[in-house]
Parts: structure tokens; sequence; C-alpha cells
């Protein structure tokens, strides 16, 4: 990096932005041959990773936004080739309003230590606990988690999708989709699968309850 560019706060909150990943083992910095694409990969507390990309287009101090898009994986490797990203899915996380005036580089830095994190993300975000929960093989079918619904690949591909709005899921078919995959999902060193019932009703509570529950289990 040139020291014109290290000096600029675009390249200030890069170098902030590799300081974090080189600090912190589970979050990684991904060379790429283009200043206009910045990857980095974190491995969260729960044992999820997430690969976060910022692009923008060629013309780095034209005032063009950056496009950040955030995917979610079980394994590493999935990232890898493209036969394996078939099992990641995108999650629909924003960077706050409050921190879009800062550069990218703070801005991904503080998006990697929150998923870093996605424990105690979860608590706050429905859609990061879905995915948590979500096994491997599921994540096959999954395009994007959202806050209202999960889209499937399939609704993608249907040639009435324009038409047929509705066949997104809704909020009692997202319940029932947790309640089947908890009985696949395990966690690495428990055998005891999650345990989704909520005889309140706030299904997105008790599930951020059963993960943390889960975790400390694991950690103990």
């Amino acid at each position: 990096m040139s020291t014109e560019m290290a000096e600029n706060p675009h390249g200030k909150s890069i170098t902030f932005l590799r300081g974090i990943c080189n600090s912190i083992d589970e979050i990684e910095f991904v060379e790429s041959s283009s200043i206009y694409n910045i990857t980095v990969r974190i491995r969260g507390r729960s044992g999820r990773h997430y690969e976060v990309v910022a692009s923008r287009p060629v013309g780095l101090f034209m005032g063009v936004p950056w496009e950040t898009e955030v995917t979610g994986a079980a394994w590493k490797s999935d990232f890898n080739t493209e036969k394996s990203r078939a099992y990641t899915a995108k999650l629909c996380l924003n960077i706050h309003e409050e921190k879009q005036h800062l550069p990218i580089g703070d801005r991904l830095a503080s998006l990697a230590l929150s998923l870093h994190n996605d424990i105690k993300l979860a608590m706050d975000i429905p859609l990061v606990a879905q995915f948590i929960v979500c096994p491997r093989n599921e994540l096959l079918k999954v395009h994007i988690f959202q806050d209202e619904m999960i889209v499937t690949t399939d609704l993608l591909n249907d040639e009435f999708y324009d038409e047929e709005p509705s066949e997104f899921l809704d909020s009692d078919d997202e319940f029932d989709f947790l309640e089947s995959i908890a009985n696949f999902w395990h966690s690495q060193d428990n055998e005891e699968p999650l345990g989704l019932e909520s005889p309140d009703g706030n299904w997105a509570r008790e599930l951020e309850h059963d993960i943390m529950r889960r975790y400390e289990r694991v950690n103990d």
C-alpha cells in the first residue's frame, strides 16, 4: 500500500481492518488483486463460518457507495469451490445506519466482530439464529435468510416467481421449518438436538435461549 493511500481515510480504515484480522485468529483478511473488492472471513463462536464481501465500481474516489454481502457456511471449505458454495446461504445483514458515514474498513471491522460473536448476535437478530441451527444439507435449499422470510432456491427457480410472491415462507412456515431442522442439528460435542418448544409462542426468543444454553454447555 502506498504512503499516500495509507494516509487517506480509506487507507487508514483498511489498515485498521487488517489489524483486527491479525489480532484475532478467527477473522481472516482475504488478499485480493483489486482494491474495489474486500473480503473478510470469520469463524463465529457457534462454529459457523461467514464471508463478508464489500465491492464497488472502479473509481475509488467516486461517490458510489460500497455494497456489502454476507454469506454463511457450516464448513469453512464450503467457500472454496463453486460446487461447495451450493451449501452456503446469504444472510440479509445491513451495517447499522449510524455507522454508514464511517470508511468501509471500519464498517467491515465492526461487522466482522459482530459475526465473530454470532451467539450474542443471534439474541438480537433471529435470522442469525435460524442460520446457526440450520443443518448443512438444509442450507442447500436456502438462498437467503431474511427478517420476515426464508427464501428457498426452489422459489428462485419457480417460473411464476413474479406472479406468486406468496411462495415465500411466512412466519408460520418458518416456525415449522425450524421445528423440523432442530431434530437434525447437533453440536460437535453434544448429541442432544436443540429443543425449540415455545410455551409462550415466542419462538424467536426460545430459539435464542436454546442456542445460548447449548453454547454454555459445550464450553463448560
